[in-house]
C-alpha cells in the first residue's frame, strides 16, 4: 500500500449475501469512498458483512459511516453486520458501543442444546 492508498477493499458475492473485506487504516481521506462502496453494495444485496479482520486502524468519521451504511440498509430491509473486528478495530467499536449494534445476531443459529 502506498502513502496515498492505506486500505482496500475486496468484495465477494454469494447467493445470501456480499461480503467486503476492509484492511488497512481508514479515516477521513476512505469516507466518500467508503460510503459509496457500501451504499452500492447495499443496493445489489441487501444482506452485507464487513469483514474487520485485516483493517488495522479506523477513526470517528468511518464509525459514523458504518452507522449510517446500517440504518440505511435495516430502512430498505437489510442488514449491515460487522465481522472480525480485532485489536484497535474491536476496542474502538466495543467501547463506542457500536459493535453490539452491528454485530450478527447468532442467537437464531445456534441450536437448542437438548438435555
Amino acid at each position: 500500500m502506498t502513502r496515498d492508498k492505506l486500505w482496500q477493499a475486496r468484495t465477494e458475492t454469494h447467493p445470501d449475501r456480499a461480503v467486503v473485506t476492509l484492511s488497512g487504516e481508514l479515516d477521513l481521506t476512505a469516507v466518500d469512498q467508503l460510503r459509496d462502496l457500501l451504499t452500492t453494495t447495499l443496493q445489489a444485496n441487501p444482506v452485507l458483512d464487513v469483514d474487520l479482520s485485516q483493517l488495522t486502524f479506523l477513526d470517528s468519521t468511518i464509525l459514523s459511516v458504518l452507522v449510517a451504511a446500517y440504518q440505511n440498509a435495516t430502512a430498505a430491509g437489510g442488514t449491515l453486520n460487522l465481522i472480525n473486528p480485532t485489536g484497535h478495530v474491536h476496542r474502538v467499536l466495543t467501547v463506542t458501543g457500536i459493535l453490539p449494534l452491528l454485530e450478527p445476531d447468532t442467537t437464531e443459529a445456534t441450536p437448542p442444546r437438548s438435555a
